[in-house]
């Protein structure tokens, strides 16, 4: 059975990208767009609270949201072992009714492109209903993989203690250009001794987006002042492309 984000996916994200660790500098990007806002931030796709704990260091407000139950366990263990405090809640991001308005809804590392494409204006209209006005939402979309091979498999291991490992085996599946997505299979086995004593497999679907798509997309949902980034402001050469747009203030 396959599970997104499940318990070994969420082992090997912790120890490979633990707390604090900047992928390709998105951390000081996000923390640079948002030290000014005195109000609540919402991380959707929280994670283990890589990016928020940080956030929440430099005195921003932070909420997290992610739909994996174990991501979210881990993220509530690294909030309080980093003595800051974050109200974390389990939803799904197709299914988003929340409590607070926020000042921003931020979206790093290219987890928008793990929703179901058809859903997407669903998405952005439910984050422009749970903006303050002249509230903002940043979000991160991955361009179209490059040099995709069908097929092709990749390993990757990581020590969990010094006779227990996990492996991981990403297998590459179809590309589809026409309907702008390509999926991958992910094998986990959790390794003591030469004995598999545990497994897990997520399947993935990345869908990708034109610039012009998706401020289509955004300006449709009702936001204005739409804006785009490459490689963090930092460089042209990049498969991250941040998109930023505000919601229109009344009056």
């Amino acid at each position: 059975m396959s599970k997104e984000y499940g318990e070994l996916s969420t082992m090997f994200y912790e120890l490979t990208k633990p707390v604090g660790f900047s992928v390709d500098g998105d951390i000081e990007y996000y923390a640079e767009k948002l030290k000014n806002l005195t109000g609540r931030i919402l991380e959707a796709g929280v994670g283990t609270g890589r990016m928020l704990i940080p956030l929440a260091q430099s005195g921003l407000v932070v909420d997290g949201v992610d739909n994996s139950r174990e991501m979210l366990a881990q993220c509530k263990i690294n909030v309080k072992n980093h003595g800051v405090s974050a109200k974390l809640l389990n939803r799904d991001l197709m299914r988003l009714a929340l409590p607070d308005k926020y000042d921003a809804i931020i979206i790093p590392t290219g987890s928008f492109c793990l929703l179901p494409k058809v859903k997407a204006s669903d998405v952005l209209t439910s984050f422009y209903r749970s903006l303050n006005d002249g509230g903002r939402v940043i979000i991160d979309l991955e361009r179209m993989p490059a040099n995709f091979t069908s097929g092709e498999t990749k390993t990757r291991e990581v020590s969990v203690a010094p006779d227990t490992k996990i492996l991981l085996a990403t297998k590459s599946g179809t590309q589809d250009t026409a309907a702008q997505k390509t999926t991958y299979t992910q094998n986990y086995e959790l390794i003591r001794g030469r004995k598999v004593i545990k497994t897990e497999t997520a399947d993935f679907v990345l869908y990708w987006y034109e610039t012009a798509e998706f401020e289509t997309l955004l300006a449709q949902a009702g936001f204005v002042d739409i804006k785009k980034e490459i490689g963090y402001g930092k460089t042209g050469q990049s498969d991250i492309v941040t998109v930023s747009a505000v919601k229109r203030q009344l009056g």
